[in-house]
């Protein structure tokens, strides 16, 4: 394949080139030179055979006995009787799942916002799983929940939260995190619904994004809240974040009918193509409205930020120096990003997931709640917890808390991967992501029959639409007819013949350079009279993967029609 032209504006500097290349080396390689747990014999074993990089169906077949194993896994139904002498050799279907597990080293693994754990986050995990501290009380966690409150306050620091007026919770996944979001809000607007339940006292309605994380609405159905008559979701604008004057129109009209809102539910950085809302027009649209209407209790506005937190690492970033040297193609779409991410600190809480672009493993994942005089709303009778000693209560937040065991292996990971990772590590590893995103986009243009979805959002996420060049002369103008959403079979057909030739092609190629997913919601109709919108399916690449390069994507590239 002939290695194509790369603009000056999408070449990576050689300062640049040189720190990523320093941090691949020492936080992304297995070494056991700088992390000795890598040599193992167990681990380095596990290690070698994933960086064969082999595709999935065929790494049983490369593996020793692969067959024999998968199928011993799946007939096996019952515990031995007699336990396992471990002076006789590792459990060998243990190995074979560790192995065989998805292998998100492999460069060619973008298909999603999880990306491989750094060496420093998988020690630390790993210290944290040795010391086994439940992080729910003191008496359980001892210094781990020191650790915790320190990683606290270096999140708040980065954010702009007070440190000593900020507080947050480790817990398990992004899901719970907003959950929390959820709940401070209810709590504090219905503060009779801990004992009696949302149906008591006023009406209410729930506020999200149109295009947020499925989990804004499972969170929803698990709090008992009635989706489909206390639930209001704003439309998303073509860049995929909140439509202001829609939210406005909404939260005025419960205000009118004194219909309390207890929660706003944000996103900064979708999944599918990092829209990011815009947190202090939010807050500002809130305050005047509730002052207006004499709302007591202001709408608690959480942002589940979930995947977009790490751009705080460049709050204080000089991009006039550029001391990075960033490439020109990236750094203007990283400083809009960046000036969204100030304004997180208006938020009353926000999601931070370090096992997305944290490069820390499962789970790791941190709630942060910008005053913690909100958690009092949360606390259940102190006659729950009786066996917990009275006299150190004060340091914990176990009444307040939805989970009874809270694991500090990611609190231990995420601590090792910001010790050793650092600011400047983050913000390169950051940039090349980004800089490998803003590339994909750049090859793909240059495509027939590709229209990019979102460019302008400029995350990590790269969403596509492949139309037939044959039937398809300007793919722009067939996606702004797409949008129009027409009740006409002829329309109908035209969008399903686009949706056929994609479709048939992504499975054609298959796992080649990239492995890319297909999403059924890359994109979205104009909305209806009744606020509906259609799905229009596509593609996409989600660059966190720090070992990814652009070869990588020019082999993609080459092979895009399968």
């Amino acid at each position: 394949m002939d290695t194509p032209d790369i603009p000056p504006t999408h070449q990576i500097a050689p300062a640049f080139r040189e720190g990523i290349d320093r941090i691949r080396a020492s936080c992304f390689s297995r070494d056991p030179a700088c992390w000795p747990i890598f040599g193992d014999p167990v681990f380095a074993e596990i290690v070698n055979f994933r960086k064969a990089k082999a595709h999935a169906r065929a790494r049983v077949q490369q593996y020793p006995d692969g067959e024999a194993l998968l199928r011993g896994m799946r007939e096996r139904n019952r515990v031995p009787q007699t336990g396992k002498n471990p002076k006789d050799g590792v459990d060998p279907v243990l190995l074979f799942s560790a192995a065989l597990s998805k292998n998100w080293e492999d460069p060619a693994s973008v298909e999603n916002v999880i990306t491989s754990p750094s060496d420093p986050a998988l020690f630390g995990s790993m210290a944290g799983i040795l010391a086994n501290a439940n992080l729910v009380h003191p008496e359980y966690s001892e210094m781990a929940g020191e650790l915790e409150s320190m990683v606290v306050r270096q999140m708040a620091s980065l954010a702009g939260y007070d440190p000593a007026k900020a507080t947050g919770i480790f817990t398990q996944g992004g899901t719970f995190c907003n959950l929390y979001g959820y709940l401070l809000g209810i709590r504090k607007s219905l503060p009779h619904s801990r004992e009696l339940g949302l149906e008591h006292g006023q009406d209410y309605r729930i506020i999200n994004s149109g295009v947020g994380h499925y989990s804004n609405m499972t969170n929803l159905s698990l709090l008992g809240v009635n989706i489909r008559r206390k639930t209001i979701r704003i439309r998303a604008t073509d860049s995929n974040d909140m439509d202001l004057a829609y939210l406005e129109q909404q939260l005025i009209a419960c205000f009118q009918l004194d219909c309390v809102v207890p929660t706003i539910m944000l996103t900064m950085g979708t999944t599918d193509t990092f829209g990011v809302d815009r947190v202090k027009p939010v807050c500002d649209i809130r305050d005047r409205l509730c002052e207006q209407f004499e709302v007591a209790v202001k709408p608690h506005i959480h942002v589940d930020s979930a995947i977009g937190w790490p751009l705080i690492f460049f709050l204080d970033y000089d991009f006039n120096k550029n001391p990075l040297r960033i490439n020109a193609a990236t750094l203007p779409g990283l400083r809009r990003n960046v000036e969204r991410f100030r304004d997180l600190r208006h938020a009353d809480s926000f999601t931070v997931d370090f096992q997305k672009w944290g490069y820390v493993p499962y789970t790791s994942s941190l709630v942060m709640i910008k005053d913690r005089a909100d958690l009092k709303a949360l606390e259940h009778d102190e006659e729950y917890f009786s066996y917990f000693e009275k006299d150190i209560e004060g340091q914990t937040h176990l009444h307040a808390t939805i989970e009874c065991s809270r694991g500090a292996a990611g609190l231990f990971g995420a601590y090792a991967a910001l010790e050793y990772l650092g600011v400047e590590g983050f913000q390169r590893l950051i940039a090349n992501t980004l800089q490998n995103a803003n590339y994909f986009r750049f090859r793909l243009s240059g495509v027939p029959g590709v229209k990019l979805m979102a460019a302008q959002n400029q995350g990590p996420s790269v969403g596509f639409r492949m139309y037939d060049p044959e039937q398809v002369s300007d793919p722009e103008e067939e996606f702004d007819f797409e949008s129009k959403r027409i009740d006409d079979p002829a329309y109908c057909e035209r969008v399903e013949r686009n949706n056929r030739f994609h479709r048939a092609a992504f499975l054609r190629r298959g796992k080649i350079g990239l492995y890319t997913n297909w999403v059924e919601f890359i994109a979205h109709t104009d909305y209806d009279l009744k606020g509906r919108c259609g799905a229009i399916p596509g593609e996409k690449a989600v660059f966190m993967n720090p070992r990814t390069r652009y070869e990588d994507i020019d082999r993609f590239i080459a092979s895009i029609h399968g």
